[in-house]
């Protein structure tokens, strides 16, 4: 941590001295040819040893090039070799200030800093001088000598170790390495640290297992821990290496006897060709074999002195030993009797019970043994080490409340490793009981015992995430991750990563978005470039309504994983928000999916743009472009049936039925729209066939009276490519007679905009018997879509059957039209005029539409007025009313019957006013049925 601190304080200073001269620095201009030559002749004068002559050269340079890094590096250099540190840390800051990534000077600082004792300064400079060039040896090793020096032997230690690892090669390194090896494992056992001892010895063999001494070392260290197994295992190893190492044969013969393992340790001897020592140990081999036979007269003894204390203990041992456990206990018994109870007769039935392996026995007599010697060590021991194994049952067995009894008596008589142990299990025990406030307490005092343990932070970030307290959490990790570096860093990082995970998904569940972009932002300042949280932040931030600061976390991800699509994706979606970005994330996409055709998440963002970019298409009645690009995006895509739909809706809008039919039937409707769906394929069926065949009639009946007027239709029609050319019959049959007409119709489409209907007719009467019109239809753009009609038309009138009273039968008219569609409404308003007899008239209709399922599925209403019935009763020669006041409301519906057949219906009423001044009724019916084919 002062590492880091001073570290810190250092940068702090070299950026405010660079803002206060970054201006100045700015303004002035070096000329490099004679910068370079200041700076080669102090170098040579200093190579000389002519530091004073090299000095006067650094400050006449520095009078012409104030602010040059390297000038100042060398005057700082001449002032450390004149022993005045303080000025040259100046002038070494300063050419940093103007350079940081001036080497020399960073070098020449380390040595500053380190004979004025700033160690933590001199390693700043080392590991920056370390990011340079990370594999400097030398650099390494001074900074060993700086943790030394600053007394931090374990991070010396541990760097130690690391650089051995990474130059295995390098002998000096190495040789470094295990000298620092055998001062750590001397220091341990000075300090008696057997274990700490043992660790450290254990690297030294590894890393130098051709030296004889280590492995006597490690045998010293196991026999000083009491483990003589072990201690002869490494001796035996050693002399697999040094099999007449002399050292080695005495330590082992030493440990052999020390077990009376005499039978193993004479053949030894015998082998090497020691005789002295075999001779030595083959006495004492026998005076051990003599020693076992006494328990037979300590036996005599016992038996006729019961009580004896030298007698039992001869006798109880030999038994003992021997696995004589009945036999032991019988003479417990006897010795009881005769002395009465001792401790040390129930501490060796305690051992015997232990032996026999009769453990109810062994419980059950330490619990009696601790409550009569309460205050004696072993017995305390024996009776905490009954309580442990009995906490550690309850554990096993989920009896967590009952185990922290047992936990806490552990933590009254136990030593300092199982108080820890018994610690970490109530932790334990309270956080399987969901005692989270209890388990927080008792961390706590494991934290305040083990500062240092960061591990337990960690507990106590994850408990207080049980908590459900996020923050604290969160600040319990931030604070390990302050103060750890390296790799130890980043395994933190992983574990943050991890419990922030945790909490933004429990705040995502719970429908908290605000809360989770907060948390996943705090995530983010930790580890900037992390991807799962920089993907939260993207979507978060769109949940909330925060398109532009998805962007930003899009773009971020982007630029620090531009291999990862799911970013670019991301960008490309929140681009697609605003209808000004389809073209542009359309033609991105398709380069990116163009590269990776096989990516199916950049397919499935690609054709999501496709379908955008090609509805605005559409709209735009740019519908060959959208199919353009909709069958490009098909082609990565094939089984896209919303793109198919898409690109029925683009034939549709040219007029291409049959394929608008085709496209759009790949729609998967809901239940909801099923109905209305099949309807509007129906419709699109109906358009596709070229032929049709009209039957229509009309019913009209006069107010006042009760008279029938029909009239009959028969049309077909066919068409081809742009042009429909239909023939039509009428047919009508009144008092006089019957009438007849035949009429040709030619509807002709120039261009998306622009269509022209011709028609004419002849009659014998009841009809015009001439009748010719001309309209032509526009689309104006700037009128939004309004579908303007101008037509012009003349007629022959036929007045017989009617009571007009005509001087000239001529009649032109001209029409004004015009149609708007919005939504599912269309309205068309036309205007008439007509010249008949030397008279102005005029006719005004307006006819609204509302659509239910399809073009061809509506309800219809309209009205009308003007001093001439409408052009349609005229042509059909149905009633007087010339310049008079005429009124007309109606309504009606069409209906598909079936995918090729519609039937229609309108009703009309009419008021007219006649030349005799009285006002009439007259209404009609409209039926009609058409057949395609």
């Amino acid at each position: 941590m002062n590492t880091i601190i001073s570290c810190i304080r250092n940068i702090s200073f070299i950026l405010i001295i660079l803002f206060t001269y970054q201006i100045s620095f700015a303004q002035t201009e070096i000329n490099l040819d004679e910068r370079d030559s200041y700076i080669e002749k102090t170098m040579s004068q200093f190579d000389l040893g002519k530091w004073e002559e090299g000095k006067k050269t650094i400050d006449l340079g520095l009078k012409k090039y104030p602010f040059d890094s390297d000038l100042k590096m060398l005057s700082g250099k001449y002032h450390h070799h004149k022993g005045q540190n303080e000025k040259a840390r100046y002038d070494l800051v300063k050419a940093l200030q103007i350079n940081p990534d001036n080497v020399d000077a960073k070098q020449i600082l380390v040595n500053v800093e380190l004979e004025t004792k700033r160690y933590s300064s001199a390693i700043c400079y080392v590991n920056e001088l370390l990011e340079v060039n990370p594999y400097w040896r030398g650099l390494w090793r001074k900074k060993i000598q700086l943790y030394k020096l600053q007394g931090n032997y374990i991070e010396a230690n541990r760097l130690q170790e690391r650089i051995s690892q990474i130059y295995p090669d390098d002998k000096e390194i190495r040789n470094d390495y295990i000298y620092a090896l055998e001062l750590e494992a001397a220091a341990k056992r000075k300090d008696g640290n057997i274990d700490g001892a043992i660790e450290v010895s254990k690297k030294l063999l590894k890393e130098n297992p051709d030296k004889v001494e280590n492995y006597i070392l490690m045998s010293n260290d196991y026999l000083k821990a009491g483990d003589l197994n072990t201690a002869l295992s490494y001796i035996d190893r050693g002399l697999n290496t040094f099999p007449n190492n002399s050292e080695l044969i005495n330590k082992k013969a030493g440990i052999l006897a020390e077990q009376k393992k005499y039978d193993e340790l004479l053949p030894f001897l015998q082998k090497k060709g020691y005789s002295q020592q075999y001779s030595y140990y083959l006495m004492e081999a026998a005076r051990y074999a003599k020693n076992q036979e006494t328990h037979i007269l300590y036996g005599k003894i016992f038996e006729a002195e019961p009580g004896n204390e030298e007698a039992f203990e001869n006798v109880f041992n030999y038994n003992l030993s021997a696995g004589q456990y009945g036999e032991a206990l019988r003479l417990i018994k006897v010795q009881r009797n005769a002395t009465g109870n001792t401790k040390n007769l129930y501490l060796k039935e305690l051992t015997t019970y232990k032996l026999m392996g009769n453990e109810s026995k062994s419980i059950a007599l330490t619990k009696s043994l601790f409550e009569r010697y309460p205050n004696d060590a072993d017995v305390q021991y024996a009776y905490v080490m009954v309580v442990f194994e009995d906490a550690k049952y309850k554990m096993s067995e989920k009896r967590y409340a009952e185990a922290i009894d047992e936990w806490y008596k552990v933590i009254q008589y136990g030593d300092d490793e199982l108080i820890y142990v018994a610690q970490n299990s109530i932790f334990n025990a309270h956080i399987e009981l969901e005692e989270y406030l209890d388990a927080l307490n008792v961390l706590n005092e494991l934290i305040a015992l083990e500062p240092t343990n960061n591990e337990l932070y960690l507990k106590r970030a994850d408990l207080y995430y049980k908590q459900n307290n996020y923050n604290m959490a969160l600040t319990s990790y931030e604070n390990i991750l302050d103060k750890s570096s390296g790799n130890q860093k980043t395994r933190y990082l992983s574990g943050y990563g991890n419990i922030s995970t945790l909490i933004v998904k429990d705040l995502i569940e719970a429908y908290r978005l605000n809360e989770a972009l907060q948390y996943t932002e705090r995530w983010l300042e930790q580890d900037p470039k992390n991807k799962l949280a920089l993907r939260y932040a993207i979507n978060l931030s769109y949940q909330t309504n925060n398109p532009e600061k998805a962007y930003q976390y899009a773009d971020r991800g982007n630029t620090a994983y531009p291999d990862d699509i799911f970013f670019l994706i991301k960008m490309a979606e929140i681009d697609s928000e605003n209808p000004e970005n389809y073209q542009e994330v359309y033609y991105l996409l398709l380069e990116k999916v163009t590269a990776d055709p096989y990516n199916q998440e950049l397919i499935n963002a690609y054709s999501q743009i496709t379908e955008l970019y090609s509805h605005q298409l559409i709209r735009g009645n740019k519908s060959p472009d959208a199919i353009m690009n909709l069958n490009n995006a098909l082609r990565y895509s094939p089984n896209n049936n919303t793109l198919k739909y898409t690109k029925g809706i683009a034939y549709e809008k040219i007029k291409n039925y049959d394929s608008a039919y085709y496209y759009q039937s790949f729609y998967v409707p809901s239940p909801q729209e099923l109905r209305q769906f099949n309807h509007y394929l129906y419709y699109l069926y109906y358009k596709s066939l070229d032929d049709q065949i009209g039957l229509y009639h009309l019913r009209s009946r006069p107010g006042e009276a009760d008279v029938i007027s029909p009239l009959s239709s028969f049309s077909y029609s066919h068409t081809k490519r742009r042009n429909t050319y239909t023939g039509r019959v009428n047919y009508a049959g009144r008092p006089p007679g019957k009438g007849f007409q035949v009429q040709a119709a030619w509807l002709r489409e120039w261009n998306r905009k622009t269509s022209t209907l011709i028609d004419a007719a002849v009659a014998n009467q009841f009809f015009p018997k001439i009748s010719v019109n001309a309209s032509i239809y526009r689309d104006i753009d700037k009128l939004k879509e309004v579908n303007l009609e101008l037509g012009v038309g003349y007629r022959f009138l036929d007045t017989i059957g009617s009571n007009a009273n005509l001087g000239s039968t001529s009649m032109f008219n001209i029409v004004l039209g015009a149609t708007k569609v919005i939504d599912d409404f269309r309205i068309n308003a036309r205007f008439n005029s007509f010249l008949l007899d030397f008279k102005y008239l005029y006719n005004v209709t307006v006819n609204g539409r509302y659509t239910l399922w399809s073009p061809k599925h509506y309800v219809t209403a309209m009205a009308g007025f003007g001093s001439s019935p409408d052009i349609e009763l005229l042509d059909y020669q149905i009633y007087n009313g010339f310049s008079a006041v005429n009124t007309m409301v109606g309504a009606g519906f069409t209906y598909m019957l079936a995918k090729n057949v519609s039937f229609g219906i309108l009703g009309t009423w009419y008021n007219y006013k006649t030349n005799d001044n009285d006002y009439r009724n007259f209404h009609n019916i409209f039926l009609n049925l058409n057949v395609a084919f």
